[in-house]
């Protein structure tokens, strides 16, 4: 990535060198009820937790004397051609983080060659983030009442040259997120004695906001009341009162048969559900217990990343989330069979530390450590990332 290719990153991001500097950055820089917003859990916060302490459970096995002068980190996913075996997962509501939002982290992606996903929960509109490069993309809905707006987003992500469509099915209802309880979150922000305390407390944060239009829903505003159109809590509230308890894997295979291409479940946890998956069609699942922010002690993926792989490795590509940080914990993923891995919040602090660039930081970060840790193990390419590359730590070793 060519440094004259991105916009001038804030000092303090191009200092960051690792992803947790970033985190740390976006905490000083948002206002506390945005920053628990993106970085809490659910309950008592112990799959978030434990999604990184899992990796700890593994170690890498380093081989010498192998020729590393190149390394290449390149890798298809779902028939999509990628600089690097990471994607970055959709996220909704990205303006929350920065006013740049989805755009910055499909610019940033572009200009990178790595996979973006933009979701129907975006602030800018699915249109929008379609013309920002040619690097591969793919949507990601949700299950929604009304199928005929899922029918749309088929159309409109066709129309705009979509490469892969995404059904999350682990959101029929919100987590019991505690920290936003706690902070009262609401959306645009209620003024009250504790939300301006946090807002001057974060004046960067609080001047872009200021300074830019109002948030919005695009993706979901062509369906709420004409009289609402433009209004973000109606939109918010017709998104809330869409989503649908009662969709089922007959819906889900309509909608993989609608789309005709590349179909991934996204939010699997059990072989069961990976096994029914494949049998519908979907070329693709993600495990996934959402970053810890819906089912509290759901199996964090690297306990059944394993037994998923073996049961539908063959049928279709094994993706996973929640809890990567490192380039470590990519290549032990891959090592378990996972074909790509998604991540969330770790490009998010990116965003709200400094937008385009902040997100650009954290792929060059991410990559980085790939190619480093990849020629200590005496690896050259994706391809020769195998079950012969970790171990599962003896109990007695662990943290």
């Amino acid at each position: 990535m060519s440094a004259n290719n991105l916009p001038a990153a804030p000092r303090s991001v191009a200092r960051a060198i690792n992803v947790e500097d970033l985190r740390q950055l976006a905490e000083r820089r948002l206002p506390r009820f945005i920053f628990d917003y993106l970085d809490g859990g659910a309950d008592d916060e112990f799959t978030r937790r434990h999604n990184s302490r899992a990796f700890a459970a593994l170690s890498l096995i380093q081989r010498v004397l192998v020729d590393v002068d190149t390394v290449d980190t390149s890798t298809t996913i779902l028939g999509m051609p990628a600089s690097v075996p990471f994607v970055l997962s959709s996220t909704g509501a990205s303006r929350f983080f920065h006013s740049d939002g989805e755009m910055a982290a499909a610019r940033a992606a572009a200009k990178a060659n790595v996979i973006y996903g933009t979701t129907s929960s975006a602030m800018y509109s699915l249109e929008e983030v379609a013309s920002v490069g040619s690097a591969p993309r793919f949507f990601q809905v949700y299950v929604f009442k009304d199928r005929s707006v899922t029918g749309d987003y088929v159309s409109r992500c066709k129309a705009c040259g979509y490469d892969a469509m995404f059904l999350t099915v682990d959101c029929t209802m919100a987590g019991n997120r505690e920290r936003d309880l706690r902070n009262q979150l609401s959306i645009p922000p209620k003024i009250t004695p504790k939300t301006i305390w946090h807002l001057l407390n974060a004046p960067a944060w609080t001047l872009d906001y200021l300074a830019h239009p109002g948030w919005r829903f695009p993706n979901v505003e062509g369906y709420v009341d004409e009289s609402s159109k433009g209004d973000f809590n109606s939109a918010a509230e017709w998104f809330a009162s869409q989503l649908d308890r009662s969709f089922t894997w007959d819906d889900a295979e309509a909608l993989c048969n609608d789309w005709g291409g590349q179909f991934v479940i996204k939010g699997i946890t059990s072989v069961e559900d990976a096994k029914i998956a494949a049998s519908i069609g979907a070329t693709g699942i993600v495990i996934s217990n959402h970053g810890g922010r819906q089912l509290d002690h759901a199996p964090t993926p690297l306990e059944v990343l394993p037994e998923i792989v073996d049961a539908v490795g063959d049928r279709l590509e094994v993706l996973v989330d929640s809890g990567f940080n490192r380039g470590t914990d990519i290549i032990k993923a891959l090592a378990l069979g996972a074909r790509g891995i998604l991540i969330g919040k770790a490009y998010l602090y990116g965003l709200a530390a400094g937008g385009e660039a902040g997100v650009a930081r954290v792929i060059e970060i991410l990559k980085t450590e790939l190619e480093r840790n990849m020629m200590l193990m005496g690896l050259r390419s994706i391809a020769d990332i195998s079950s012969d590359c970790v171990r599962w730590r003896d109990s007695r070793f662990l943290p």
